[in-house]
């Protein structure tokens, strides 16, 4: 997807010296998955989810993808509503996502005055196309798109990519376009992921550090022997972020019969606990804000998992949410892009 994007005309990997950034209008689109804001939304984002060939390719796709959306996304919604309604109602990633594009804006401000910021989800309102159209509409002639996603895959960034793919394919526009589409050995990033796991391990007592555990979202092996650099830039990232730690890499958020890379979080919690593990720290480290994955299926089944397993305390470092420290490291990515002075991080 992003070999397609290059070859648009309107693409610029470094646009520094053909724009004015701090006298003309532009636009930051940062992209992520979405999530249901109320329980009346779940039904609608996991239809849209399960419609996306990127997510799953089904025989006669054309055919048959649609159909069986709606068959799954019903009775789907019925079994997680509870899991909704336990961490308030809804997902908190459009809220964060927001607050995080705000403070972008803000810390870029001072210097360039003309920046606007968008949100824009894959599977829920403000979809990506709806945030192009506003960036459009505000009059920006220059967009830098930034995935949310620290580590590539087709099956999140790569389907938010085919969005503005398709978005810039529909509008005849002069509109140039740069692109963020990851960052999993950024070594902002890396000290964040560092500074949080050093955070997590001061709140234990034990003479000995906790064992930690760095816990990926899964993906199916035949995505990955396809190319997929996912999970080549996951282990990166963990073995740059876990350096001098007494470390393990696991994957959760597995469904359907098809093979997911492991081994799988919940085995190796429950391994851990029957090892003698009385402490563990859990980083998500494929997410960058709260939402279902993180406020329920750590925070609140694997952490039970873990206690009935043995492990005596757990604890999960905090995600990046709207932490100054974050915004600080996105501004700094889209400034180095605009400059033309940062580490390439397409």
């Amino acid at each position: 997807m992003i070999d397609k994007l290059i070859k648009d005309g309107r693409y610029r990997e470094y646009p520094f010296g053909e724009f004015d950034f701090e006298n003309e209008k532009w636009g930051i689109l940062f992209l992520n998955m979405g999530g249901p804001e109320t329980t009346d939304d779940i039904e609608p984002f996991l239809y849209n989810l399960f419609s996306d060939p990127f997510i799953i390719k089904l025989p006669f796709s054309s055919i048959l993808q649609k159909p069986l959306a709606r068959f799954i996304s019903s009775r789907r919604a019925v079994k997680v509503k509870g899991n909704y309604e336990a961490i308030g109602g809804g997902s908190p990633l459009l809220r964060w996502c927001r607050l995080e594009a705000e403070g972008v804006k803000k810390e870029l401000a001072e210097k360039y005055p003309l920046v606007e910021t968008f949100p824009g989800m894959r599977y829920t309102p403000p979809f990506i196309g709806e945030a192009l159209e506003r960036a459009a509409a505000a009059g920006c002639k220059h967009i830098v798109i930034v995935s949310l996603f620290p580590q590539y895959t087709r099956a999140t960034t790569g389907t938010a990519l085919a969005e503005v793919c398709d978005w810039f394919k529909n509008n005849r526009t002069d509109i140039t376009f740069s692109v963020i589409a990851g960052w999993h050995n950024h070594p902002g990033y890396i000290e964040l992921l560092r500074n949080s796991i050093a955070e997590a391990m001061a709140a234990s007592v034990a003479p000995v550090k906790p064992k930690l555990l760095f816990s990926a979202h899964s993906l199916p092996v035949k995505l990955v022997k396809s190319g997929d650099p996912y999970f080549n830039q996951v282990t990166e990232t963990v073995r740059l972020a876990g350096e001098g730690y007494d470390y393990v890499l696991s994957f959760q958020s597995r469904s359907g019969p098809v093979r997911w890379l492991e081994p799988e979080t919940k085995n190796i919690v429950e391994k851990l606990g029957h090892d003698g593990v009385e402490e563990l720290v859990v980083v998500p480290v494929s997410f960058v804000s709260d939402h279902i994955e993180t406020l329920h299926e750590i925070d609140i089944e694997l952490k039970e998992l873990a206690l009935a397993s043995g492990i005596k305390k757990f604890i999960r470092t905090r995600s990046f949410n709207d932490d100054p420290r974050f915004i600080k490291l996105l501004a700094g990515m889209v400034r180095d892009k605009i400059e033309g002075t940062g580490e390439k991080v397409l």
